[in-house]
């Protein structure tokens, strides 16, 4: 039964049209469609539009198939047109097939793909969010864990890629988690919006078609089906369907928090340059060979793969703008594209963060040794010393220092401007 086809017309209509060498919808879309049509089952039978019967029979359909037995069934490219209506209808047909039911009079009742499906966006958003949000506060701890390892590494703290101030490494890296604590912030503010949806709007959000009581009742039914309690329906339906905005701003903050990740492994990468001819502050463990053909290379090859995700996370978001403003009039209805590249975004951004705890950071090597050289060796102390010293003789100190090699310890010390002792007091 399982190997048998079990969606219709419809469908096939779509794999015909939208023959694209790309990836299918996402299984998490379609299943947050399925929950949907067991939301709306329920509601339908109460409206007095599908019998009891019908009812039962749908419900079990749509058990069976959030089980994972018929995931196959689920053929519709990423990439299509139609506002969604293929993936609505895939779910439709394979539903009414196992039930022994219409796919439109009777799993489609009170529906449109138009209120469906960026409602089925909207919960499978949910979940896979909350998902990277555990991940997320994962991340942090691990950074925190290491600021705190690290809290008395001194070393150079820099600016325009030059020589700053004295700083630790504890504090570097502090800095790094409370970055992604905003971001964290940011992401479960845009998420907000993600429990208001347009369900029960039908075609254009006035709900054509869609009886009171069905109203009342899908949104009762899918809290308990979806296990998100916090669902409910949008004032006006009809600005859910014709814009997804919503869709823009959770992107548009997981996006900035792949910026984030990525400037940190940017900055890991540059102090782990090396091992020799390089800054070598810090070092990563071997993950894999790091050459073909150079013997004993060792890559910095998570932070390379986190730079990557930003930049297929950036390309997403910016789809996912640019379909947001083709909805045209009461209709988003390039909500395929939009779908695809958020839920791709997710998925990935979660993995990524795990990954970049796990085998990035918690694989760091820390090279106290090195850091304490190269502050040593820089111009960091200036302006520690300006204060006490004065701004013209720390410049002349500075010049000196390059011009001979000496660091501006030797400096001060060879001309009695301050002892070892009052020198270190400065310091931090």
């Amino acid at each position: 039964m399982q190997n048998r086809i079990l969606y219709g017309p419809q469908t096939k209509a779509a794999i015909e049209n939208f023959p694209f060498d790309y990836p299918l919808a996402h299984l998490e879309f379609y299943q947050a469609v399925v929950l949907i049509k067991k939301a709306a089952a329920v509601a339908n039978f109460k409206a007095g539009k599908i019998s009891p019967e019908q009812s039962r029979k749908i419900i079990k359909a749509c058990d069976d198939i959030l089980s994972g037995k018929y995931n196959g069934q689920f053929v519709v490219k990423g990439l299509h047109g139609g506002a969604g209506t293929s993936v609505n209808m895939n779910v439709n047909e394979v539903v009414a097939n196992l039930a022994g039911v219409h796919p439109n009079d009777q799993v489609n009742a009170s529906q449109s793909t138009n209120d469906v499906n960026p409602s089925a966006l909207k919960i499978a958003g949910i979940k896979l969010t909350k998902r990277l949000l555990q991940n997320l506060l994962y991340l942090i701890k691990v950074i925190e864990a290491r600021a705190k390892e690290c809290k008395s590494v001194k070393k150079l703290g820099r600016t325009h890629m030059q020589d700053a101030v004295p700083t630790t490494l504890g504090a570097e890296f502090q800095s790094y988690a409370d970055i992604l604590k905003r971001d964290k912030k940011r992401i479960e503010d845009s998420l907000k919006y993600f429990y208001e949806l347009n369900l029960g709007g039908t075609a254009v959000g006035n709900s054509i078609n869609a009886p009171k009581v069905y109203l009342e009742t899908v949104y009762a039914e899918l809290k308990k089906i979806a296990g998100i309690k916090e669902l409910k329906p949008l004032k006006n339906l009809m600005s859910g369907t014709s814009s997804d905005t919503d869709f823009c701003q959770l992107s548009s903050s997981v996006n900035l928090l792949c910026l984030d990740i990525s400037k940190m492994a940017a900055d890991l990468r540059f102090m782990s340059s090396g091992p020799k001819g390089g800054i070598g502050e810090i070092s990563f463990q071997e993950m894999q060979q790091g050459s073909s053909i150079m013997p004993g290379k060792v890559n910095p090859v998570i932070c390379e793969t986190m730079n990557q995700i930003y930049f297929q996370v950036d390309g997403r978001n910016t789809t996912i703008h640019h379909a947001a403003e083709n909805s045209h009039l009461e209709l988003g209805v390039m909500l395929p594209a939009i779908a695809d590249s958020l839920i791709t975004m997710l998925k990935i951004v979660d993995s990524g963060l795990r990954l970049f705890a796990d085998r990035g950071i918690k694989k760091i090597v820390v090279n106290e040794k090195r850091c304490l050289e190269l502050l040593e060796k820089s111009t960091a102390y200036a302006t520690l010393l300006s204060p006490k010293l004065g701004y013209d003789t720390v410049s002349k100190i500075v010049k000196e220092a390059v011009a001979t090699g000496k660091t501006l310890r030797q400096v001060v010390l060879e001309k009695k401007l301050l002892t070892e002792k009052e020198f270190n007091k400065l310091l931090i």
